[in-house]
């Protein structure tokens, strides 16, 4: 048998979505050595392995756009800049602003970001153990196909959506028992010319004249959410949903494969329309888009009647604005707009784990009750909350972990608090 390969680090972070890349960089940026690990070959979460082509909670709910995420999402989107037309901001027929954009173009994107960052990164790894002593995680344990490797570090952090490494390392999960949002199929379709006018209810004749013995997961009704592509005139479209747990093989595999069938008989229904024969599914990504799965328990859990009253803090690290919005059943989103000034602030305490003293928590690992995490959990505001988690991991090490010198980092790092 091999040796098992080691590696050593200051910071080890866990999943390399929005809130993983900006918490690597901001870390390594204040001078610790980061390692990111990532399961699959590129970087973005659920912006490039789901085909969710749009950056949600960026921006304030309102008539115009206003910016409310800053430093190291506002970098990324810049970038984006260099690799395709320029992002720009759309109100969405339910009045939030959304960025679309190239999931191709991100992967780029967020590979400069990091490379440019001295970020170690390791794709196709995927965190398999942790190796715990009292209050702290010593080490972990990841696979790629050269066999297992180790990665020790001083601090690590949670971005894995998951909450992967929390559970290994034996944090409590809060809400165990309940039922998860429905998961989404994102998916592009080519071959609509672009003088048919896509909106809702386009959609939604499409969807009601799709027969039931072909859609064995869920068509909405209202007909989804829909986009012209800016760079192709292509479709992106959201509009079949499924309940899954979201992480055991034999759950996900029959969603892939219910979802994947309903897309197509909803294809094969648009190719009635004239004009539209030549319509097709023309890409998904390698994953279904999952919403929900474990609570990781944080040293703050954010209330539902914090968000919904946009509940201010005296220890705030980022904010939300995106609206609680829940999938309790699928094909049925709910949404109700922030309070108070259209955000509520997130706290410090919710992005550090309990019972694990070198343990943070970014993106949907954020400490939250349900309604709360329904609005956090975009990828706005993960870019937000990663990197207020990089930069108190790097912060705490150099032994200088007081709220205030957290706050003066992020300011000075262009964040919006």
């Amino acid at each position: 048998m091999r040796p098992m390969r080691k590696e050593r680090f200051d910071i080890a972070v866990v999943g390399g979505g929005s809130a993983g890349v900006a918490a690597a960089v901001a870390a390594a940026r204040l001078g610790a050595k980061v390692a990111l690990i990532e399961r699959y070959g590129f970087l973005g979460g659920a912006a490039t392995h789901s085909f969710v082509m749009t950056y949600d909670g960026f921006l304030y709910r309102g008539d115009r756009p206003q910016w409310a995420v800053g430093g190291i999402g506002r970098e990324l989107l810049g970038e984006l800049d260099r690799f395709a037309s320029k992002v720009e901001p759309v109100l969405s027929p339910n009045k939030n602003w959304v960025l679309p954009f190239n999931p191709e173009s991100a992967k780029a994107a967020l590979d400069s970001l990091v490379i440019r960052s001295a970020v170690s990164t390791r794709l196709h790894a995927t965190v398999v153990e942790a190796s715990v002593s009292g209050d702290r995680i010593v080490s972990l344990v990841a696979a790629d196909h050269a066999g297992r490797f180790t990665i020790a570090a001083d601090a690590f952090i949670d971005a894995s959506g998951e909450g992967n490494l929390s559970a290994l390392a034996g944090v409590p999960m809060a809400f165990a028992e309940e039922p998860r949002y429905a998961a989404s199929l994102c998916v592009r379709i080519a071959g609509v010319p672009q003088d048919i006018a896509v909106d809702r209810a386009f959609l939604a004749r499409i969807c009601s004249a799709v027969p039931a013995d072909e859609t064995p997961a869920i068509l909405r009704a209202d007909g989804g959410f829909v986009l012209r592509l800016p760079e192709n005139g292509d479709l992106w479209w959201m509009g079949v949903d499924i309940l899954t747990d979201g992480v055991s093989s034999a759950s996900l595999s029959e969603a892939e494969q219910k979802c994947r069938a309903t897309a197509w008989a909803f294809v094969r229904q648009l190719r009635r329309v004239a004009g539209c024969e030549r319509a097709t599914l023309a890409g998904s990504g390698p994953q279904l888009g999952i919403r929900e799965t474990r609570h990781p328990q944080a040293r703050y859990m954010i209330s539902d009647a914090d968000a919904l009253a946009g509940r201010r803090v005296d220890t705030p690290v980022a904010r939300a604005v995106w609206p609680v919005e829940r999938h309790d059943t699928p094909g049925k989103p709910t949404m109700v707009p922030i309070g108070g000034d259209g955000f509520f602030d997130i706290p410090a305490g919710s992005i550090r784990a309990t019972r694990i003293d070198n343990l943070w928590l970014a993106g949907r690992t954020v400490g939250a009750e349900r309604g709360a995490f329904s609005s956090l959990r975009v990828m706005g505001t993960g870019f937000a909350t990663g990197q207020a988690a990089g930069t108190a991991a790097a912060l705490a090490l150099q032994g200088r972990p007081e709220y205030p010198a957290l706050r003066a980092t992020l300011l000075d790092q262009g964040a919006i608090l």
